[in-house]
């Protein structure tokens, strides 16, 4: 016996609660009826056009998101406009979509949890109380910033990795992280972590970094979040043995370098 949407709906809905996320925020059901059988299931960090064909090949009928389709909301549903194109698609080919995003963030499956994980920090507490955004942890054993950057480029997804006031020898004890774009923690972080690992830094939240004198590791929006299913598949495969759960195959980071 197949899983129907609302099913899975109402399983996230509990695991992930809604009202942790911001104000701002679209996460949960965004496309699909709640009666669909649901057989297969793919985890995209966003949803493209590029996903979206993939998905079609792959005979995907529930697509689980970190980023929400839209924050904003949407007047038609064309299929020469963007963003209105992509709901189009999905209609078009009866797929759904659920995203998960800062509910995800803040809890403890959340992406920045599992970098956290994978550098087995210690003594852990969030950089944010209300709502707790990031972490700050102790390393297990102290390590230079370049030994750091050589760890994460491995446990990490690939992509447009950047350094804001590297000090490759500095040893480093005391590390913070915020998932995708954390400049907004630049000024706390500095007074309570050696280094900082985010993405999305841009020019002046550099030259902060710099004059509050914090290293900052940017690993890239995707490449800090792109892990964000790992332990949702867990738990979704529990729930549901009878779905079949997939990564998406195509889905890189959209930076290249020149």
């Amino acid at each position: 016996m197949m899983a129907k949407l609302k099913e899975v709906k109402e399983f996230l809905d509990k695991a992930i609660p809604l009202d942790l996320q911001d104000s701002w925020d679209n996460s949960g059901l965004q496309v699909g009826s709640l009666h669909k059988e649901i057989h297969k299931v793919m985890f995209s960090l966003s949803v493209t056009l590029q996903t979206i064909e993939e998905a079609k090949e792959k005979e995907v009928d529930l697509i689980l998101t970190h980023h929400p389709l839209t924050i904003s909301p949407i007047k038609s549903v064309t299929d020469f406009k963007y963003p209105e194109k992509i709901f189009f698609s999905l209609l078009s080919n009866n797929i759904s979509v659920y995203a998960m995003h800062t509910n995800l963030d803040v809890s403890e499956m959340g992406p920045t949890k599992q970098i956290s994980k994978r550098l087995n920090l210690t003594e852990t507490e969030p950089i944010m109380t209300n709502p707790e955004y990031g972490i700050i942890g102790n390393l297990p054993e102290p390590m230079n910033q370049r030994e750091l950057v050589r760890k994460l480029k491995f446990l990490l997804p690939e992509d447009v990795h950047r350094g804001i006031g590297l000090k490759p020898e500095s040893i480093v004890k005391r590390v913070a992280i915020c998932s995708g774009s954390g400049a907004f923690l630049i000024e706390e972080v500095s007074k309570r972590a050696d280094i900082f690992i985010t993405g999305d830094i841009k020019y002046h939240d550099a030259l902060k970094a710099i004059d509050v004198g914090i290293t900052v590791l940017d690993m890239g929006h995707f490449g800090t979040e792109k892990l964000f299913y790992l332990e949702i598949y867990d738990i979704l495969k529990a729930k549901f043995p009878e779905l079949d759960l997939i990564i998406s195959e195509t889905e890189d980071s959209p930076f290249e370098v020149l």
